[in-house]
């Protein structure tokens, strides 16, 4: 069959790798691609894609490196355009430049939508005078409502500084929550650098701490303020074909900023009521 009608690739062969020069997009016609980005804890998955959908094509229009590494998940035929011919195309067919500019947009619109509609309540997390537990519900609430998770927590410092506690929470209850003390599992670790992370690949992290539930994708982002270290907003997805990636990172991460103060504000607020309960008794 001939290349203008696709290529096919067995399961596990590499269609390119990150930090080659490309000047090639491509569609998948049938099968699956996996996505994954070199990091400090290996290779981390970014996205699995499927038939009709597009990688590669910031290779059109821009001479840069490849940023990630696609891989064929199973047999599969994948339609290559190269920089001449998307060109050539283009000037027989120019809806093609269209539907291409149509994927990019979309893909960029969605966050984009999710970026101005949470600039619009971001007030009201932050002129909140509610308590810790109303604020972090909340959060968990925002961050919900604009990237996609099977489960969500927020887990808050404890007063003594040695452990981090869930006060806010949604998806698979667990009769028994892990409890985290500074430093254990991926969250007390984000928490203690301060750095947040994406890892999409759990079970392989030595850090992941096993629990009830079986988890494929998980987004951890530090609650902190100046110098102090509050907490974290925990997502989590259980299916390896639908994983998080870079933008939802980046969604969860602006949202801190504006969750790290609505917290600090929180538990300030609280333990001005503790002290004046504490004056009224005396």
């Amino acid at each position: 069959m001939s290349d203008e009608l696709g290529r096919d690739y067995k399961d596990g062969e590499v269609v390119f790798w990150e930090g080659e020069e490309g000047n090639t997009m491509y569609v998948i016609q049938r099968g699956q691609v996996r996505i994954t980005k070199i990091t400090g804890e290996g290779d981390a998955t970014i996205a699995i894609l499927g038939p009709g959908e597009v990688f590669g094509e910031m290779a059109l229009f821009a001479k840069q490196q490849r940023s990630t590494t696609v891989t064929a998940m199973e047999d599969a035929r994948i339609l290559s355009i190269d920089k001449s011919k998307f060109f050539q195309t283009v000037a027989r067919d120019p809806s093609l430049a269209f539907n291409l500019l149509e994927v990019m947009s979309n893909r960029l619109r969605v966050k984009d939508d999710e970026f101005a509609r949470f600039r619009k309540r971001r007030l009201e997390i932050l002129r909140s005078g509610m308590d810790i537990e109303e604020t972090c519900r909340i959060i968990l609430e925002e961050a919900s409502d604009s990237v996609e998770a099977n489960n969500g927590s927020v887990m808050i410092l404890s007063e003594d500084g040695k452990s981090l506690d869930i006060v806010a929470a949604y998806g698979t209850e667990i009769p028994d929550k892990v409890k985290l003390d500074i430093g254990e599992g991926i969250a007390g670790d984000v928490l203690s650098s301060g750095t947040a992370e994406l890892v999409n690949n759990v079970t392989d992290d030595p850090r992941f701490k096993p629990g009830e539930l079986s988890l494929s994708s998980v987004i951890c982002v530090p609650l902190n303020s100046d110098t102090e270290k509050l907490g974290v907003i925990n997502l989590s997805r259980t299916t390896e074909d639908k994983l998080f990636n870079p933008l939802d990172l980046r969604f969860i991460k602006t949202l801190s900023i504006y969750a790290s103060l609505a917290v600090k504000n929180a538990i300030r607020l609280s333990r001005m009521e503790e002290l004046d309960e504490d004056a009224s008794s005396n």
